[in-house]
């Protein structure tokens, strides 16, 4: 038996690299002494072919052993837990608290692979370049890009965010699931300008010192150039005078760009924020039955009486924030393999309709036609009449694991028609004795039926 185990032994158990560690190699040295004593005795008694440490296995090599032993105190330790990073997968732990579900694994690229790390090498850039590609570390923070997939719709980068000091208690949702939030500044190279944003990453807390999720970017809110609107807003204001961007003279300020197959990203985070899971209110607040009760007069004073800081994000009664310089490239292929636009092009005599549908493996967007000053909501529903669910930001982003999307129900209802009558009828178990396609049957202004496997 050998008493030297290589960082190949344990990449060969891990998967992946161990970062350096004086701690964690000094726990490593201990349980390799543990196993080494234990070898002795047992050679020295002549009992062979017996289990080296009780209770953690028959059949362990000992260099599984001193992974175990080492991962045990890392788990009674969480600071130390840190000093190992996330193996792979990442997508996939957090599939269930993604909003829009699993990612198709085949068409993902890991970022801490050998392979992505030996393809670097060739480029002549050496080990400790090769992780700081993915990984950085500021204020006592770090993050690490895991993985990556693009569709045709959005890019998904894989996060893990690690805090040395450990996180405070944050919010959980109702399903479970968590997020932060990290202001980015983002450069494309199919972009002549920059942009700046305030991402979420949604995902889990794997202890109190880690965070697992995926930040989505979609094309939709990097594809706009709004420069000849930036300049005109500046011209107007010089002026003393106010430029709204509105659906008359959008096409005149608002260029589009054409994402490419390929492309390159700089990702530049510098905050990374929380929701409190115990936020506190400005000792001003009064409570809601007494803002309901204000005039307008009264309610326009009340507003200005709270302080600056409560109108801002992040501030100290909501959040916990960390600042800091994370910065990070990344070359962007679109890979899915079942992705495809269907023209659809229909509208009634109001100038209601559908345009197309854009398909990935994840999503399903919506592209409707509304006549300008009209406001529209549009529902989907799978071929088994279930509705799908928005999965983004905006409602026409819809997410389709679990549907049957072989044919699909598309209805273009009045905006407040939706929200104040016909969309209680979505709600499942609402009592009520029609079905919410019946409802949307009767009052939708447009409607057609998409078959998206011809």
């Amino acid at each position: 038996m050998q008493n030297y185990f290589s960082e190949k032994d344990l990449q060969r158990v891990l998967g992946a690299d161990l970062k350096s560690s004086s701690i964690i190699d000094a726990k490593m040295e201990e349980a390799y002494k543990m196993i080494r004593s234990t070898e002795n005795k047992i050679n020295k008694k002549k009992r062979k072919h017996k289990s080296i440490l009780k209770g953690i296995g028959i059949g362990i090599s000992s260099v599984a052993a001193v992974l175990v032993l080492t991962f045990t105190f890392c788990v009674m330790n969480p600071v130390m837990a840190m000093e190992i990073p996330v193996i792979g997968g990442l997508f996939a732990k957090v599939a269930e608290f993604f909003s829009f579900g699993r990612l198709p694994e085949e068409e993902v690229t890991e970022l801490y692979t050998q392979e992505a790390l030996d393809m670097k090498t060739q480029e002549g850039l050496d080990v400790k370049t090769q992780e700081a590609l993915y990984q950085k570390t500021d204020n006592g923070i770090t993050i690490s890009l895991t993985e990556q997939y693009a569709s045709n719709q959005a890019v998904y980068v894989g996060m893990c965010i690690e805090n040395e000091q450990g996180f405070p208690e944050l919010q959980v949702n109702p399903d479970g699931s968590q997020h932060l939030r990290i202001k980015t500044l983002e450069n494309y190279s199919f972009r002549a300008d920059e942009i700046n944003s305030y991402r979420t990453v949604e995902g889990k807390f794997e202890d109190a010192h880690t965070f697992i999720g995926i930040m989505r970017i979609d094309y939709s809110e990097i594809d706009k150039d709004d420069r000849k609107y930036q300049e005109a807003y500046r011209q107007a204001q010089d002026r003393g005078e106010e430029l709204a961007l509105t659906m008359e003279n959008y096409s005149e300020y608002i260029d589009q760009y054409q994402i490419p197959e390929t492309f390159s990203m700089e990702l530049d985070i510098s905050k990374v924020v929380g929701y409190l899971a115990n936020p506190t209110m400005p000792e001003e607040m009064n409570d809601v039955q007494e803002q309901e009760e204000m005039t307008d007069e009264e309610w326009e004073i009340y507003m200005k009486s709270l302080p600056d800081e409560w109108y801002q994000f992040p501030n100290s009664y909501e959040n916990w924030w960390q600042d800091g310089t994370w910065k990070y490239d990344l070359n962007i292929t679109k890979k899915d393999s079942n992705a495809k636009v269907i023209q659809v092009n229909e509208t009634n005599a109001q100038g209601i309709g559908l345009e197309s549908l854009e398909i990935s493996s994840v999503e399903m967007t919506l592209n409707t036609i509304e006549p300008v000053g009209m406001m529209t909501f549009a529902v989907a529903l799978d071929a088994n009449g279930n509705k799908i669910e928005s999965g983004g930001g905006n409602a026409d982003e819809l997410a389709i694991e679990g549907h049957d999307i072989s044919k699909v129900f598309i209805y273009i209802c009045d905006y407040d028609q939706y929200m104040d009558e016909l969309k209680g009828y979505g709600v499942p178990g609402n009592g009520n004795s029609k079905s919410f396609q019946e409802v949307l049957e009767e009052h939708a202004l447009f409607k057609t039926v998409v078959s998206t496997t011809e």
